[in-house]
C-alpha cells in the first residue's frame, strides 16, 4: 500500500490566508507521515523553480499539479512527471485568465486548453465544497473517475455506493513553519511500482484505496504518531484526569467544528430550575419555530392586509365627504363658471387590483414547468391546454394591465385640472372619498377579528412521537403581558398593547407603536400563542431528568447529517436503565454511518455497546516527567497497545475502568448470586 496526499498548497495566493513556504515543513510532513507520492496544488497558479526545489529535495515521486476554479466547483489537475515545460505553459494561460478576468475558468475551455487528457489525472471536489455538479462530470467523460471527499464518512459511503466516483481523502493543507500538528488525511493506494501511470490505474478502482494501510476502512488514522480510531463505534477509557478529554478534544480538532457534533459533558443538564425552565424553552424555540411560522403563516399574511388599514382615517375621510357634500347642495345657487364645470366633481376612474390574475399566472406556470408530478398533471390536462390557457392568462394581464395604465394616466389628468378649478372657485368641493374601499376595510377588520378569535381557541394541532417521548404544540391565547415581553426577548414594555389584546385590531396598531424589536412580518406570533411541551411515556409533563434524556436522544439523533459524532461521558447526568435501553441503541445506529467516539467510565456505555475499538488514556508520572500514552484496539484482543510498542491487559482495563477492578466485580458477582439464590 503507498501512502499520497495529491492536495497540497505550496504558494499564498488570494484565495489563502498568508503563508511563507518552508521546505523543511515539507520534508518533516513527508517523512513522519511516511508518505510514497505527493502532488502539489496551488490555487490557479503553477511554479516551476519551486517544483523543481521540492523535487530536488525529496525522495518520493511528487507530481506537478494545480488547482483550478472551473464553472462554481475546484478542479485539481495533476500532470505526469514529464515535459514540465508543457504543463508550465497551460497553467500560465489558466493564471492568466485568472488574473485578467477575476473568476473561474469555464468547463469547455480548460478542456481545450488541457489538450491530451492521458497526460492528466482529474480530481474534482466531489464531497467536498465547492464540489462538482455532475453535468460537469460528463463534459470530461471517461477522465474523471475519482473525487475528492470531505471526511472519513463520505470516504466510506463512496465506497459502498456502486454509482459514486472513486474517493479520495487529502490533506488540503499549507505547508509553512506554522503548520503543527502536521497533517494525518491521506489516501492508501494498492499500487506496485509507484509511477504516475500506475498510480492513475490505481485511482480507477474502489478496491484500491483506503483509509488506513492493513485495516482498510475499518480504522483511520488521526494524529501524527499514528494513533487510530475506529469509523465505526470507539469507546475512550482512563483513570480521573488521565487525558481522555483531552483526546476527545484533540479528536474533534481532527475532525473540525464545521460539520461534527460533538455533546460535551453536563451539557444538556442545567445546575438549577430556572436555567432548566430557560434551556428548555430555548430548545424547544430553537428546534419548533420552523412549525410555530408554518402555523401562523396565514395568520400573518392576513395580518399583513389589516396593518395598512386605518379605520379612524377611513371614517374621517367619510365625515369630510358628508360634510362637503351637504355644503355643496346648499350652496348649488352659488356655484361660480369653475364649480358648474363637469371636472369639478369628476369621480376618478377606479384601479383594478390584478394581484388575484398575477398569481393565477404564477400557479398556471408552475403547473406546466413541474417536472415532479407531470404523469399525474398530464392525466388530467394536457400540455397544450395549459400552455393555451398560460397564455390567454398573459393576453388578458397585459390587456388589463395596459387598462390600468390608460386610468392612471387620465387619472392624472382630471386630479390635475380639479385642483386648479378649485383654485379659481369659492364654491365647496366634494370631498373625495372611496365608498367601496371604507366599506371593504370595515368588513375586512371585521373578519380579521373572527379569523384571530378562532386561532385562538385551545387546541393541540402537533403531537410527534420521538423514542418514548411525545412532543406537542398547544394553541391558545397569551393570558399576560409578561407573556408577550417574553416572546420579544425584550425589556419593551407590553402593558399598554396587552390592554387592547381582546380586540386584535386594536391591538396590532398598539404594537406598530412600540417598534423595535417588535416587527411587523412576526406580529401573527403576539396574537397567538404557540406553547411546546415535551410528554413523557405516561402522557405527563416531561420532568428535569426526562427533559435532559429527550435532549440528549434528540441531538444525536439530529447528527445524523454530521461527519463525526463526539459524546464525553454521558452517564455523568444519566441512568443506566436510559443508558442501556435508549442511548446504546441509537448510538450503535449511528456508528454504521459515521466514526462515533464515546468517553466513558460506566460499563453500560463502555462494555454492553460492543464497541468496535477501545483506547485507553494513562498518565505516567516519573519525578517531574509526565508522560500520556494512549493504548488502543479491539476489545476482543488480549493486550491494548500505543504506538511506541508498549502493551497492557485489556481484561485489566475493562475491569479496572467500567468494574472499579477485580476485587470489586467479584464481590458484587457474589451478592448478585446470593440475591439469586
Amino acid at each position: 500500500m503507498k501512502k499520497i496526499d495529491l492536495h497540497i498548497h505550496t504558494k499564498s495566493t488570494n484565495q489563502d490566508n498568508g503563508f511563507t513556504f518552508c521546505i523543511d515543513k515539507m520534508k518533516q510532513y513527508v517523512t513522519d507521515a511516511k508518505l510514497d507520492c505527493i502532488a502539489i496544488t496551488n490555487h490557479n497558479f503553477f511554479d516551476k523553480t519551486q517544483f523543481y526545489l521540492i523535487v530536488k529535495e525529496l525522495d518520493i515521486l511528487v507530481l506537478p499539479g494545480i488547482e483550478v476554479d472551473v464553472e462554481d466547483f475546484h478542479l485539481l489537475v495533476i500532470h505526469k512527471n514529464s515535459d514540465i515545460e508543457k504543463f508550465d505553459a497551460i497553467c500560465s494561460d489558466i493564471h492568466k485568465n485568472w488574473i485578467d478576468h477575476n473568476n473561474s475558468m469555464r468547463c469547455n475551455l480548460l478542456i481545450e486548453k488541457l489538450g491530451n487528457p492521458n497526460d492528466y489525472i482529474l480530481i474534482p471536489h466531489y464531497q467536498k465544497d465547492p464540489k462538482i455538479r455532475p453535468e460537469f462530470i460528463s463534459l470530461f467523460g471517461r477522465n474523471i473517475f475519482c473525487g475528492e471527499v470531505s471526511s472519513p464518512k463520505k470516504f466510506i459511503s463512496c465506497i459502498k455506493d456502486r454509482e459514486t466516483l472513486v474517493p479520495l481523502f487529502f490533506s488540503d493543507c499549507r505547508i509553512s513553519n506554522e503548520l503543527n500538528p502536521l497533517p494525518t488525511k491521506q489516501t492508501y493506494v494498492d499500487c506496485g511500482g509507484l509511477t504516475f501511470g500506475s498510480l492513475k490505474e490505481a485511482l480507477r478502482d474502489k478496491r484500491k484505496v483506503a483509509l488506513s494501510r492493513n485495516h482498510g476502512n475499518n480504522l483511520l488514522e488521526i494524529f501524527p504518531d499514528g494513533q487510530k480510531v475506529s469509523t465505526g463505534l470507539n469507546v475512550i477509557l482512563g483513570d480521573r484526569s488521565s487525558g481522555k478529554s483531552h483526546t476527545l478534544r484533540r479528536i474533534f480538532e481532527w475532525f473540525g467544528d464545521e460539520n461534527t457534533e460533538y455533546i460535551r459533558q453536563f451539557d444538556l443538564v442545567a445546575r438549577n430550575d430556572a436555567e432548566d425552565e430557560k434551556k428548555f424553552k430555548d430548545y424547544l424555540t430553537e428546534n419548533t419555530s420552523i412549525y410555530s411560522r408554518d402555523y401562523l403563516s396565514n395568520l400573518q399574511t392576513i395580518v399583513d392586509d389589516i396593518i395598512s388599514i386605518d379605520i379612524d382615517a377611513d371614517l374621517n375621510s367619510l365625515d369630510k365627504y358628508l360634510i362637503s357634500l351637504k355644503e355643496h347642495a346648499q350652496e348649488k345657487s352659488k356655484q361660480d363658471i369653475f364649480s358648474k364645470a363637469k371636472l369639478y366633481s369628476e369621480d376618478e376612474f377606479p384601479i383594478k387590483n390584478l394581484e388575484g390574475l398575477i398569481k393565477l399566472v404564477e400557479s398556471t406556470k408552475h403547473l406546466l414547468s413541474n417536472i415532479e408530478y407531470r404523469n399525474i398533471i398530464n392525466k388530467h390536462l394536457s400540455q397544450d391546454s395549459i400552455k393555451s390557457l398560460y397564455l390567454d392568462l398573459m393576453q388578458t394581464y397585459g390587456e388589463e394591465n395596459e387598462i390600468n395604465a390608460k386610468k392612471e394616466w387620465i387619472n392624472s389628468l382630471i386630479s390635475d385640472i380639479k385642483s386648479k378649478l378649485q383654485r379659481k372657485s369659492s364654491a365647496t368641493m366634494i370631498k373625495e372619498v372611496n365608498l367601496l374601499s371604507v366599506a371593504l376595510n370595515k368588513r375586512k377588520v371585521e373578519r380579521f377579528r373572527e379569523v384571530v378569535e378562532t386561532a385562538r381557541r385551545p387546541k393541540t394541532p402537533l403531537r410527534k412521537k420521538k423514542r418514548g417521548f411525545e412532543v406537542v404544540a398547544e394553541i391558545g391565547p397569551f393570558r399576560r403581558a409578561a407573556e408577550l415581553k417574553e416572546i420579544s426577548r425584550s425589556n419593551r414594555a407590553f402593558s399598554n398593547a396587552y390592554n387592547k389584546y381582546d380586540d386584535p385590531y386594536l391591538f396590532i396598531n398598539e404594537l406598530k407603536k412600540i417598534g423595535d424589536p417588535v416587527e411587523a412580518a412576526s406580529y401573527a406570533k403576539y396574537l397567538v400563542k404557540v406553547e411546546y411541551k415535551i410528554l413523557n411515556k405516561f402522557g405527563h409533563d416531561a420532568s428535569g431528568g426526562e427533559r435532559s434524556e429527550f435532549f440528549l436522544l434528540d441531538k444525536i439523533e439530529r447528527a445524523d447529517g454530521a461527519d463525526a459524532l463526539l459524546i464525553d461521558e454521558p452517564e455523568s447526568s444519566f441512568d443506566n436503565n436510559f443508558l442501556r435501553a435508549d442511548v446504546n441503541e441509537i448510538i450503535k445506529e449511528m456508528s454504521k454511518k459515521m466514526p462515533v467516539i464515546i468517553v466513558t467510565h460506566n460499563n453500560t456505555v463502555g462494555a454492553s455497546i460492543q464497541p468496535d475499538y477501545l483506547l485507553y488514556t494513562k498518565k505516567d508520572a516519573n519525578g517531574s516527567e509526565v508522560h500520556w500514552n494512549i493504548f488502543s484496539g479491539k476489545p476482543t484482543d488480549q493486550v491494548l497497545k500505543s504506538v511506541d510498542g508498549l502493551e497492557i491487559s485489556t481484561r485489566d482495563v475493562l475491569l479496572g475502568n467500567l468494574e472499579a477492578g477485580v476485587e470489586a466485580y467479584e464481590q458484587r458477582s457474589m451478592t448478585y448470586e446470593n440475591l439469586k439464590n
